[in-house]
């Protein structure tokens, strides 16, 4: 789970109160590599390794031996924490609306709800925009104060995903991709931004891919 520490941030036309980091993460502070957090695939609450900097997608070093196999189902992923199952896809009970066991979110936090009704759609009061002026290249990532909420930082890094093969990290220092609770047909919704300043607060993710987690409180 994220570090103690983090500050409550309230987002605008009541979409919710959020974490001011990542799940994972030691710092909120832009340009720390500390504030990348780590990476889960959909529905699972055990976590894997992010980047080892903000700029290149290089996965952090780990005393643990972990794998990536295919396979992957409710049973094997929870005790396989350490297992990245390509290409698996949970069912839509594993998160949702209300906390579940497998909700990786510490006490009175869970994944927040996406989609259009989602916590970053209601914040923005939009399904999507582009302005590239919220790109900040030399700290890699956005800060959307003025556009989720009225703190002077709300900072989300570009912290890349990890692909559903599970084999690597991408576009550390460009993307970021930040899972909800919410479930598509096959996929989930998630908040999707890149260094060319598109912002889709409803996107779309394979469920096993690796993305980022910013917790709402309950």
């Amino acid at each position: 789970c994220a570090e103690e520490g983090w500050q409550e941030q309230v987002y605008y036309n009541d979409a919710g109160t959020m974490m001011d980091r990542n799940l994972g993460a030691t710092s909120a502070t832009p340009g720390d590599v500390g504030a990348l957090g780590l990476m889960y695939q959909w529905g699972r609450k055990d976590p894997f390794m992010g980047s080892s900097s903000i700029s290149s997608s290089v996965l952090a070093v780990s005393t643990g031996s972990w794998n990536i196999t295919s396979g992957g189902s409710v049973a094997n992923a929870e005790t396989n924490p350490m297992t990245f199952y390509k290409n698996m896809s949970l069912p839509n009970e594993s998160w949702t609306s209300l906390k579940t066991v497998n909700d990786p979110c510490p006490h009175g936090w869970r994944v927040p709800d996406g989609g259009s009704n989602g916590v970053w759609a209601m914040a923005l009061g939009s399904s999507s925009f582009n302005n590239s002026s919220l790109w900040d290249s030399t700290n890699k990532g956005m800060n959307f104060s003025g556009k989720f909420g009225s703190d002077q930082t709300i900072w989300y890094p570009a912290s890349g995903y990890r692909g559903s093969s599970g084999d690597s990290l991408d576009v550390v220092g460009y993307g970021g991709s930040y899972w909800s609770a919410s479930p598509g047909d096959s996929s989930a919704y998630n908040l999707g931004f890149n260094g060319g300043g598109s912002v889709k607060p409803s996107s779309n993710s394979n469920r096993a891919c690796g993305n980022s987690v910013r917790c709402i409180k309950e």
